[in-house]
């Protein structure tokens, strides 16, 4: 859809508003050319709303001025310096008139049409994050749960357009295990008659998880079949252990652990282009980025990556999609003795929607590492499958994930002693999403996440299990 359709539709019927607003009258009234004239306050909104439909802001502004010295909190009359300012071409002052009139509305219906026309303001400027934030206020106020579809369209029509685009998540995730540690307190190996004990921190420690993640891409060049963005991404987290699992952290000789310990940070850049290919027998989308970045644990630098990443998403058929994704990484360790990792990985996504609009997907994945460093050498291949509801439960709409992951570490050394056949590790994991969509509020909705995963390895220090409950806030669209 061209803007040119989208600021149609964000008008909102303004006249019919500001008529709606203005007391009834019979007749509209003209004052003498030239003359002072005194007017009641109906036929004062009567005659601005007539000068607009003629085309004659300037009179619409006078008389504007004059409701506000009677009320400087009109809803009406900012709605009128609104739309006066907007026929003027003065879109910065047209959108502060449009946001008083939202701030001084009395009624949903004031504060729809106020946030609707404000919408409209910022497309016609260009300024269509704004636009973004005033339509999810639109949402809010709808006066009628069928305009809630449109508005929403709208919302993906105009985030389509915008060259700044922007996602923020946030969760807090109560886990059996916040570090990834062995369920057992001594370290085996199978075919090593030999037994140890793990310190604290190799261990499971429950606590809360808190992260954050913020994405943010700008859009440098645009063709009919072709796109160019600079990316950046920051993601943190951080750990509260709980009073049992801090006091099992600094249970052995010389342990000093507290939570900030656990801090990760991770921050990148890189570009990205994509290709729209419908002029090819199959059609579908080709994308390439490059991204550099760098990595913080515990408040020191820990990791520094490059990364470059080719896919290809294609419709097999109307209800059938089907993604293939090659990916090459390096990462070099800031401290330690590691060696660098260079890293190959395929991966590719089937999805397919039902009859009933339910979605289901199938993933797979091979990831190769190798390096310098023994332990690094590994092989991973991995594969879930994602079962989406079309219709809510309730409040909710659910969905469901079922997946398992094998590694092999062909080379696998604890300290001076070969693992015999090298370490192995075999994942199951499930997990259950439930977005609230009956508790939204302008477009966003609270989330939880309810997640499985146990991890079975002949080296007991990754024979782990974890139970995690997330929280957190997403957008519906």
């Amino acid at each position: 859809m061209s803007i040119k359709r989208i600021k149609a539709r964000l008008s909102a019927a303004l006249i019919l508003t500001l008529i709606y607003c203005a007391e009834a009258m019979a007749q509209s009234v003209t004052p003498a050319p030239q003359a002072a004239v005194t007017l009641r306050l109906d036929q004062a909104r009567a005659i601005a709303v007539q000068a607009l439909e003629q085309g004659n802001p300037a009179l619409a502004l006078e008389i504007a001025s004059g409701l506000l010295q009677a009320d400087a909190q009109s809803f009406f009359a900012h709605m009128l310096v609104a739309q006066a300012q907007h026929q003027l071409a003065q879109p910065a002052k047209a959108r502060k008139a449009a946001a008083a009139a939202y701030r001084f509305a009395t009624t949903t219906s004031q504060k729809f049409a106020a946030s609707q026309f404000a919408a409209r303001l910022a497309v016609e400027d260009g300024r269509f994050t704004w636009s973004q934030f005033w339509l999810r206020r639109s949402l809010v106020n709808a006066p009628d749960p069928a305009l809630l579809p449109q508005i929403q369209d709208d919302f993906r029509r105009v985030r389509a357009m915008a060259p700044l685009q922007l996602r923020l998540a946030v969760a807090v995730a109560p886990s059996s295990n916040v570090n990834n540690g062995s369920d057992s307190a001594y370290a085996l190996i199978e075919g090593v008659p030999v037994i140890g004990r793990f310190d604290g921190l190799s261990q499971a420690l429950s606590g809360v998880t808190a992260s954050a993640d913020l994405a943010l891409s700008y859009r440098l060049a645009k063709t009919a079949n072709s796109e160019t963005r600079a990316q950046m991404r920051t993601y943190l987290s951080r750990v509260w252990l709980d009073e049992g699992s801090l006091a099992l952290a600094n249970s052995f000789p010389g342990a000093d652990v507290v939570n900030k310990d656990f801090t990760f940070v991770s921050a990148e850049t890189g570009l990205r282009q994509a290709f729209r290919l419908d002029n090819t027998p199959a059609g579908g989308l080709v994308s390439g980025e490059v991204t550099a970045g760098k990595t913080w644990y515990g408040g020191e630098p820990y990791q520094h990556f490059g990364r470059a990443v080719a896919s290809h998403s294609v419709n097999l058929a109307e209800a059938t999609r089907m993604t293939i994704a090659a990916e090459l990484e390096k990462r070099v360790f800031e401290r330690g003795l590691n060696q660098p990792v260079l890293s190959r990985q395929l991966q590719g996504v089937l999805e397919h929607r039902l009859d009933n609009a339910d979605r289901i997907s199938l993933g797979i994945s091979l990831r190769e590492s190798e390096s310098d460093s023994r332990n690094a050498n590994s092989t991973r291949k991995l594969a879930y499958l994602r079962y989406d509801l079309a219709e809510p439960v309730g409040l909710a709409r659910l969905s469901f994930t079922l997946g398992a992951a094998q590694a092999e570490y062909p080379d696998y050394a604890v300290g001076f002693i070969f693992v015999p056949g090298g370490r192995q590790d075999e994942t199951r994991f499930g997990s259950v999403g439930i977005l609230f969509e009956g508790l939204d509020y302008a477009g966003f909705a609270p989330s939880l996440t309810i997640r499985a995963q146990r991890t079975r390895s002949n080296v007991s220090r990754f024979e782990t299990s974890e139970m995690a409950v997330s929280l957190g806030i997403q957008s519906r669209f």
